[in-house]
């Protein structure tokens, strides 16, 4: 019968390990201490080891130094339980001669095959002989290791059986991500069908309500008002998250182009829609940009608009598009003299439907500035803003060359 010593000052851990080996067919005894299981060991006749890292008093680590130190539990396999977040983990197990990991969050049939791994390992190096240790440069230090070449071999071997097994999690986590993207790109398409044929019908006859206006006093045409626009608000949000559905899947088409035109081109239809709103108006000229110019063009229609939005209770509004160098790459920015926001909230500014001003203050859904990070970060690009409340606001992009 193999015995294991299990090592972890956590009783609910220690136990859970006892039950699942006990289930398994092995003898398992509880050490809450490593200075308990140093006295254990010498005492008792183990098979191995089985200990956490990180215990008060003596780690796992000095507990395996101090076995592989002592000539009556010199070949005693310690295995080191481990969450393997830190990569000087494993060195530190060679340094310490470490017959093996075993990550905490490793399935209970994956423990005992580990287990019965080690304790096999160990009984086929029975009488081989031991070789002497050496040094190992890692992250600008280095490290004399105890451990065998067996030894060694185990340990990385099994610190790559839990890189792949999380791989293959990461994998799995991705392809169930990836169907419901699908799923939920076909949702909205739905959504936005189904939808659209009641919101045009309120939309009509609430107008048409307004319009002809018979037999309604001012609260009724009040009320009808509101229904109208708030039909209309519904129909922009359905909009703007087709749009932001569309720019997440869309192929880019990355070829150079003249960001300094765009902007102006967004400029002119800002300025028609709004003809009451004069804006100052600076476009830095011979701008260069590669990347998709679509998209492109949707996140700067997303920045402008915003820019002519925050500046209508501005006397003297004014906007201006511009390109510096910082650490040596190409940043584009959108800066205005508007309503400008608190940075301390500045986290919330790219979620969907995250508003740092009231409806009442100035309209919006909250999409478009997370439509224009979703682009400049498919272009492997970034997107952030600098502002102070009633002083404006500014968003510097890059779009990196060459990326597609």
């Amino acid at each position: 019968m193999t015995r294991v010593l299990v090592v972890d000052d956590s009783r609910t851990q220690a136990e859970q390990a006892r039950l699942v080996l006990d289930a398994a067919g092995f003898t398992v005894e509880v050490a809450a201490s490593g200075e308990e299981a140093l006295e254990r060991m010498v005492g008792g006749a183990f098979d191995l080891v089985l200990s956490d890292v990180m215990m008060p008093g003596i780690t796992g680590y000095e507990l395996c130094r101090a076995a592989k130190a002592a000539a009556a539990t010199r070949d005693l396999p310690v295995v080191l339980l481990t969450s393997l977040d830190d990569p000087l983990e494993v060195i530190r197990a060679l340094e310490c001669g470490a017959d093996g990991f075993i990550t905490k969050d490793l399935g209970f049939d994956q423990l005992v095959q580990r287990v019965r791994t080690v304790v096999e390992n160990q009984r086929l190096r029975a009488g081989v002989a031991t070789g002497s240790s050496i040094n190992v440069h890692f992250l600008g230090r280095t490290f004399p290791i105890q451990s065998e070449r067996q030894q060694i071999l185990d340990l990385l071997v099994s610190t790559f059986e839990d890189t792949v097994r999380k791989q293959q999690e990461l994998t799995a986590s991705q392809r169930q991500l990836r169907e419901a993207n699908r799923e939920l790109e076909a949702f909205s398409a739905a959504v936005a069908h189904d939808l659209g044929a009641p919101l045009r019908a309120i939309n009509h006859w609430a107008g048409a309500i307004l319009s002809d206006g018979a037999g309604l006093d001012d609260a009724g045409k009040q009320h009808a008002s509101r229904v109208l626009e708030a039909a209309q608000r519904m129909g922009q949000i359905i909009e703007d998250l087709l749009r932001l559905s569309r720019v997440a899947k869309a192929t880019l088409n990355c070829t150079d182009f003249d960001l300094s035109a765009i902007a102006r081109l967004v400029a002119a239809n800002l300025t028609t829609l709004q003809p009451d709103h004069a804006v100052e108006l600076v476009i830095r000229p011979g701008m260069r940009c590669h990347g998709d110019r679509a998209l492109v063009l949707v996140v700067l229609e997303n920045l402008l608009g915003n820019a002519w939005k925050f500046t209508r209770k501005q006397s003297a509004p004014r906007v201006e598009v511009g390109a510096e160098i910082q650490a040596g790459a190409t940043v584009f920015f959108v800066r205005d003299n508007g309503a400008g926001f608190d940075m301390a909230r500045a986290d919330r500014l790219f979620l969907p439907f995250e508003r740092l001003h009231s409806d009442a203050e100035f309209k919006g859904t909250g999409v478009g500035l997370t439509t224009a990070r979703r682009v400049i970060e498919r272009h492997g690009g970034r997107i952030w803003a600098e502002a102070a409340a009633g002083r404006g606001a500014t968003f510097f992009f890059t779009v990196p060359v060459g990326r597609s």
